[in-house]
Parts: C-alpha cells; structure tokens; sequence
C-alpha cells in the first residue's frame, strides 16, 4: 500500500463537506493520523491512499455518506457501493455488469425522488468504439464549474479503475468528454487519462473498445470483499513504482493478513534473498528497524479498523493476531499514548 498514493484534492473535497457540516477538521485529522491539514496545501500534492482510506471511512461513518469526497448534490447512503457490487458481481461480462449498475443506480435515484434518467448506461459507434456514460442529464455535483470539471475528471477514473478491475485488465481509454468548458490547465486531466479530452459535449463519458464489453467478469463474492475493504484507494490511487523501498517490500510480502502473524526476520530475509545482516543494514538507511517496521504495520491496521463502528475492541483485537485483547491494549497505548477505548471516544 505504501507505493500509492491519491490527489490531495480529494481529501480536500471530504474536509470541505466535513467543515461544512460543522463537524471539528482539526479533530477528524487527530482521528486518522493526519499530521497536516490538507485544507492548507497545494492541490498538486498526494497523500499516501493509505491516509486517504482510514480519512475516507472515519468521514462515511461522520457523515453517512459514500460519494468518495465528490460533493455530490445527491446524498450516497453508507454502504451503497457494496450493495451494487453484490447486484453485478454474478453479471457474465462487463456489459451486463454495467447496465445492471446503472439499473441499480435508477432505482435509488427513484426512491430519492429523482426524475429518470435520459441517456442509456452505454452507446455505441459504427466504428467499433462503445462510449460509457455518467449520468448526465443530472447536476451531480454541488460545487463551482471548475470542480465539476475536476470531480467529474475522478469519477470518470474510479469508474474505468472498477470496470477495469472487474475483468483483470486495464481499459485502455480512446477519449474522455466533459459536460463543461474546458479548464485553463488540463495538465492534471492529460495525466489522468493520457488520451485525447473533449469540452463542452452533451455528457461526462469515456470512449473505448466494443470488445472490452464482451470481456467476461473474473471476480467472485470472496475477491469483492478483499477489494471493498479498499475500495477507496483501489478507485483513486496513482501507481507509483517503488522496488528500491525494503519497506515497500517487506509490506508486499506480508501483505494485508496481518492476523497471520509475521515472519521472523530471518524467514524476511529469506524470501527476500538477502542475508539478515543486509536487511537490517538496509532497514537503518530507511530509519528504521524489523520491530519498528512489525510495529507501525500494526498500528495502522489497528487504526484503520477502530474506525470502523461495527467491529468491537475484541475483534480488533482478535484480527490483529493478539492472543489476549490485554496485549493489544498495551501495545496500541504504546503507538498512540492512548488505548483502544480512548481512542474510540474522541472519535464520537
């Protein structure tokens, strides 16, 4: 996970609803380790997807809602993705998997009151090109044009990352079209999307191959649930190769079962095909040692997962490979200088 990262805009995006709820940003950013305010800073930084995931699911749980910090006019109830996924996962290929969603999208728009929508979920070309659509014949963002630009930018790119996802291969994009006039600096758009972009069309939509379309879905109910345990930053993230890191190495191998519990250092220096001499050395050029490294891996999924209300201190506990809850106890208060219960409570 430490080899990714989102646009600090999108956390911009979240702490702008939370403000304007009247909710307290300091204390949100106290909540999920935040150690700045991304209010404060240029919209061109990244922050790890990480801090992103743990700062997304602390403000769905504030605020109950799932729009991915788009400032979406429209409210997503909390758990509205997982529930579409399930609609479409069974889907036989990715067409199917599309227009179900988008039927799955016009029945709660229907619930909520909204009129029905006008453009079908796909199109097609003669020349073998099929056009994905956003749903355009609605307002969907509560915001200025120059962020409707930019979240509509995202919401187009977490909407091919998930197509993309769901039959293993990247879509390659052929043009994106936006409802709006075109920024001054499409910079960030050209390295978003990396094709040719259209201003001013009559929906937000991107064009591809027909013959994605027929691609069959190679997903099932247990690869969903592992992929919407990180459904944030597998939607936003911006790749970033980094096989120089140990750190990044070593979390690769571990991987997110943290319950299993760690190899010793010498199994990691083992699988990493080093001696154990090397991999202590190359720990201390990244300032750090194994137990830190076993640590802070620890206390992020601890914190990660003490943001989530519905799993109990004992589960927590249970999930991180504790054998008595007292253990977790006093290792979290030796990360964070509080205890679980303690830090629940100044997250009401």
């Amino acid at each position: 996970m430490s080899n990714k990262s989102v646009p600090v805009s999108l956390a911009i995006s979240i702490l702008k609803v939370v403000e304007a709820q009247g909710y307290n940003v300091d204390q949100v950013l106290k909540s999920v380790g935040l150690d700045f305010n991304p209010l404060n800073s240029d919209e061109e930084q990244t922050i790890s997807a990480e801090l992103y995931n743990r700062l997304y699911s602390r403000v769905i749980w504030l605020l109950q809602d799932e729009s991915f910090g788009l400032n979406m006019k429209q409210k997503i109830p909390a758990g509205s993705f997982r529930i579409m996924c399930m609609c479409i996962i069974h889907c036989s290929n990715l067409e199917q998997a599309i227009i179900r969603a988008s039927e799955f999208m016009e029945f709660c728009g229907s619930l909520a009151g909204l009129p029905p929508l006008l453009l079908k979920p796909i199109s097609y070309q003669s020349d073998g090109i099929a056009i994905s659509h956003l749903p355009g014949d609605r307002d969907l963002f509560a915001t200025e044009q120059n962020d409707r630009i930019k979240n509509a930018a995202h919401l187009i790119s977490m909407w091919r990352r998930f197509c993309s996802w769901l039959i293993g291969k990247e879509i390659e994009l052929l043009e994106v079209c936006f409802q709006g006039d075109e920024p001054d600096n499409t910079h960030r758009l050209d390295e978003l999307f990396n094709c040719p972009l259209s201003f001013n069309q009559r929906y937000n939509a991107f064009k591809f191959k027909d013959s994605y379309l027929k691609a069959p879905l190679i997903h099932t109910e247990e690869s969903l649930k592992e992929f919407l345990r990180s459904a944030p930053y597998q939607l936003t993230s911006i790749y970033k190769v980094d096989d120089g890191s140990m750190l990044f190495k070593m979390r690769a191998i571990v991987g997110q079962e943290i319950g299993k519990g760690f190899p010793s250092v010498t199994d990691m220096a083992s699988q990493l095909n080093i001696s154990v001499r090397t991999l202590r050395r190359r720990l201390l050029e990244e300032n750090s040692t194994y137990q830190q490294f076993k640590d802070n891996l620890r206390r992020d999924a601890a914190l990660n997962y003490l943001n989530r209300p519905e799993l109990k201190i004992i589960a927590v506990s249970a999930l991180l490979g504790f054998d008595e809850p007292s253990a977790f106890h006093r290792s979290f208060k030796k990360w964070t200088g509080l205890t679980p219960g303690e830090y629940r409570q100044q997250l009401v």
